[in-house]
């Protein structure tokens, strides 16, 4: 009878926490999207029961003022400006439609073509308290929810219990 493979425990250690932090896709695993600034979703798309009614077009996303925003997927800008008081920039993606992104100070201009990840701009103050981005889709002319598009935001999980009993044989 031969002896399980036993990996050394700093190798094994390492091998845990790239698996936790490997980041998956709710939509496919070859999501061209990525997440305009790093933090939670604070308020979730809320489809409206009709096009003129309340809801949340989009999601809410924690962010300081001053946090840089990139673009969550390659488009051409194509507005930059106020809305209702809020600086907004709307790109066109070719494949997926509108993306929004406000409050924000713009790095980019209309007609500039951007790709995933690029700075677009800062968030600004002024969205549920100042620490918040809110990212808008439209598909086909209606608003939807942008969750899909984007890949799982990774996350850091290390199981203490799995190393230390490993480790200790």
């Amino acid at each position: 009878m031969t002896a399980p493979l036993r990996l050394p425990p700093p190798v094994f250690a390492l091998l845990v926490v790239l698996l936790a932090i490997m980041p998956t896709s709710k939509a496919d695993a070859s999501s061209r999207w990525s997440w305009p600034v790093v933090g939670e979703v604070i308020r979730e798309f809320a489809r409206p029961a009709d096009a003129w009614s309340a809801g949340h077009r989009g999601i809410d996303i924690q962010a300081a003022p001053g946090a840089e925003v990139r673009a969550p997927a390659s488009a051409r800008v194509t507005f930059v400006g106020p809305v209702a008081g809020r600086g907004v920039i709307v790109l066109r993606t070719l494949e997926d439609g509108d993306v929004t992104l406000e409050p924000i100070e713009p790095a980019v201009l209309r007609g500039d073509i951007v790709n995933a990840g690029d700075i677009v701009g800062f968030v600004r103050g002024g969205h549920l308290g100042d620490n918040a981005l809110h990212l808008g889709l439209r598909v086909a002319g209606e608003y939807v929810d942008p969750m899909p598009y984007l890949p799982l935001q990774p996350r850091i999980v290390i199981y203490d219990s799995w190393i230390n009993s490993y480790a200790l044989g």
